[in-house]
């Protein structure tokens, strides 16, 4: 039997990468997903839709959703939970991964406007946050569930993550950090139904928007990480025997990855050390 095997995920920012990649290690380790972001056609500048992450589960033997939401509108995210829970009865896992990655994300103070600082509170905090309120009653009802929320290291770094010139601009490691603090105040509260909820820090990563920005941003990809790390790193949280060891804690990807999977091997389950 599978790892995950009977398990529910919902990914969000699942049309392509550290999205897409965690939701096919799902689906690898048994999962049924629930594949959620706004692309479902194919754009000129960057690959990957719902829809293709959806045949890429079916093909791996397991059921998809792939649904599209604008994660800035509360009724998207009420009607996710809503279609969720009518296709697959319940929902186990929740990857809060989606946020504002287009280059407005790099401009400083003083050229970043009020409407730009919004769009990105709206969806990498206020998402999260809604989509935690959608879920974890059903979470609470069935006995527990895990709710994943994919961080990054700028919350905590004066330049932010991203290596080359400049870095991020105020909005996006602000709303990191309040994503976090937001992990641990959960916590606490989430404890007690079996819930647990936890920070996953995947640093600088090879996505493909990463990839298409290095020429103009001056990144040297033979730096970032491969999307297999956060996405394995999720995927052992999801199926690891206590979750409890970890709610409330931030988890830098690359870092577990060589603790916990190479040291032990991928499919090591043991306590952690």
């Amino acid at each position: 039997m599978s790892r995950l095997e009977g398990k529910v995920a919902v990914v969000t920012g699942a049309s392509r990468g550290i999205g897409r990649a965690i939701a096919l290690e799902l689906a690898r380790a048994g999962a049924d997903i629930v594949a959620t972001a706004r692309t479902e056609s194919p754009r000129d500048d960057l690959p990957g839709t719902i829809h293709r992450t959806a045949e890429d589960v079916r093909e791996m033997g397991r059921r998809a959703l792939p649904y599209r939401a604008d994660l800035t509108q509360a009724k998207d995210i009420d009607a996710l939970a809503a279609k969720t829970l009518e296709t697959f009865g319940k929902v186990d896992i929740l990857v809060n991964n989606a946020a504002y990655t287009s280059k407005a994300i790099f401009a400083s103070f003083w050229d970043m406007t009020p409407e730009s600082w919004g769009r990105q509170m709206a969806l990498n905090l206020n998402a999260p946050f809604l989509l935690c309120k959608a879920f974890a009653p059903a979470m609470r009802e069935q006995g527990g569930g895990m709710i994943i929320n994919i961080t990054s290291g700028a919350a905590h770094t004066e330049n932010g993550t991203m290596p080359g010139e400049g870095g991020e601009g105020p909005a996006y490691p602000a709303s990191k950090a309040a994503l976090d603090r937001l992990t641990l105040a959960l916590a606490k509260e989430l404890r007690p139904h079996g819930i647990s909820i936890i920070g996953v820090d995947p640093g600088f990563t090879l996505t493909e928007t990463a990839e298409m920005l290095a020429e103009s941003k001056g990144y040297v990809v033979a730096d970032a990480n491969p999307m297999a790390f956060p996405a394995s790193t999720v995927a052992y949280l999801a199926a690891c025997p206590n979750p409890m060891w970890y709610t409330g804690k931030i988890i830098v990807s690359a870092e577990f990855v060589e603790e916990h999977l190479l040291a032990q091997g991928s499919e090591s389950q043991g306590s952690p050390r």
